[in-house]
């Protein structure tokens, strides 16, 4: 049987570091790889590279069964608008969706006809048996995990809930599918760039997160042999995508053993961990640091105080932090990462944020605002004071609620806070020097998004598309003009 995934083009994706982490759709790649192994035939499609248009697509391909990923909040009005038109070129395809936001919030679809079920658990299984099921013209209430229309615009749940899956026993990912699309695959400067997995999951409870809440605090492991294949089967600049790397340190020496072991060295790899597993495992890391020319961490800072550490609910302290920058760069590791701006900031905590960096010369960081993701409690808890319910604007780069300090003000200090980052091409880091490290051929796409990237830092395209009320100016309010206002 034919089946097709599709990785989707969000609809909102201008603000932040969006265009440059854009990275392949590992998880459509593990689903093609159980699928094929299933015996059906399978195509992968991303949007975001395609050319075709998709009704050519789905004329020249006829599949019977389309899976879109729905990862993140922001894909689910593309998600919509495609199972839209997958129904209006072929009414009897059915149409599956599953993903990390749908999984977490199908709330999301609620009122959308054309989506046939919603996976609720990993996909490898889920929609393995989802395709049998089509195949063999069975009802889809027989398959585990599936949320199914209710005939009222809303889902309910199949009575049996799919176990996770013993990643030891799972297939390495099938890149064959993404060929076309591999040389658009970048993250940073580093083009193109492939994507594995080593752990799924997270033990800890951050509250802006929703990883810890859609695998119920659980993480399991592949194993370090199907690790090192896939290790092997990857090109020269690897991002290791765990949410949580080196979280358990004996098998992270395991893992390294055999990778290690594996001739195969990268140019450069990036991985994402905590700072207060890097602060006390300096071994760990020096046995890891070999296996690239250069390693990056991508750090979740989040705060550059102990107070905002302790309102995030992150765990972490901040001399753990100090000391985390300390270890890496001492073993030659490169460090990046990214703070939380919470809407409360004042413009003291701003300059706070700015001592910060500066004192520990942080410029390789991105800044996102405190977004409530659909899914988590904290999306629950802060429903009340929530003003924006447009999904689009979920991209964490938007206020989703009235800021303490003016809305203008806020965001003159938000790009202020961009401006002092590597981004900033007029800036610490000039264009020559992105070029620098990037291949010719890569250079033209690279300056394109280094210039996309720079309406970040001006405030105004923020203000363009804010939802939340501006401040009335005195004239609006009804008092009067201001003459010679003091500069801020």
């Amino acid at each position: 049987m034919r089946v097709l995934l599709i990785k989707p083009r969000p609809t909102a994706v201008q603000f932040g570091l969006a265009p440059f982490f854009q990275t392949e759709p590992l998880g459509l790649e593990y689903l093609a790889s159980a699928l094929i192994a299933a015996g059906h035939q399978v195509r992968i499609v991303d949007l975001r590279f395609e050319r075709r248009p998709l009704a050519r697509i789905l004329r020249d391909y006829t599949p019977r069964v389309v899976g879109i990923a729905c990862l993140h909040i922001l894909d689910v009005p593309a998600t919509l608008q495609l199972a839209s038109a997958i129904k209006q070129h072929d009414a009897t395809v059915t149409v599956a969706v599953g993903g990390h936001a749908v999984g977490s919030y199908p709330q999301a679809l609620v009122g959308c006809r054309s989506i046939d079920a919603i996976c609720a658990a990993e996909g490898e299984n889920t929609m393995a048996a989802l395709c049998a099921a089509v195949d063999l013209r069975k009802p889809l209430s027989g398959v585990p995990s599936l949320l199914l229309p209710d005939g009222h615009g809303g889902f309910q749940p199949t009575a049996e809930v799919a176990p996770w899956l013993d990643l030891a026993e799972v297939r390495i990912p099938n890149r064959e599918l993404i060929q076309p699309y591999q040389n658009n695959y970048c993250c940073l400067n580093y083009m193109p760039v492939w994507t594995m997995e080593t752990a799924r999951g997270c033990p800890h409870r951050c509250k802006f997160c929703s990883v810890w809440q859609f695998y119920n605090g659980s993480c399991r492991c592949h194993s370090p042999g199907n690790v090192r294949a896939d290790f092997e089967a990857t090109g020269s600049h690897l991002f290791i995508i765990d949410d949580l790397f080196w979280g358990d340190p004996e098998r992270s020496r395991e893992l390294a053993s055999a990778l290690l072991a594996s001739p195969v060295r990268k140019r450069w790899i990036l991985v994402q961990s905590r700072v207060d597993l890097v602060s006390q495992n300096a071994d760990l890391l020096r046995q890891w640091r070999p296996l690239a020319r250069n390693f990056d961490i991508f750090f979740g800072f989040e705060s550059p105080t102990r107070e905002g550490l302790r309102s995030l609910q992150t765990g972490a302290d901040i001399t753990r932090t100090v000391e985390a920058v300390r270890v890496a760069r001492a073993l030659g590791f490169g460090v990046t990462g990214n703070f939380i701006i919470d809407p409360d900031y004042t413009e003291e905590d701003f300059r706070l944020l700015w001592d910060f960096l500066d004192a520990h010369q942080l410029y390789r960081v991105g800044f996102t605002i405190l977004t409530p993701l659909p899914g988590t409690e904290y999306f629950e808890q802060s429903r009340e004071k929530l003003q924006v319910f447009d999904w689009n604007q979920y991209d964490l780069h938007h206020l989703l609620w009235q800021p303490r300090l003016p809305v203008e003000r806020f965001f003159e200090l938000y790009c202020e806070t961009w401006k002092r980052t590597v981004l900033n091409a007029a800036g610490r880091k000039k264009w020559w020097k992105w070029m620098a490290q990037v291949e010719i051929r890569q250079m033209g796409r690279m300056l394109r998004i280094l210039r996309r990237t720079q309406h970040m830092l001006d405030p105004r395209a923020y203000l363009a598309e804010t939802q939340i009320p501006l401040t009335p100016s005195p004239e609006e309010a009804g008092g009067p003009p201001q003459a010679g206002a003091p500069p801020r």
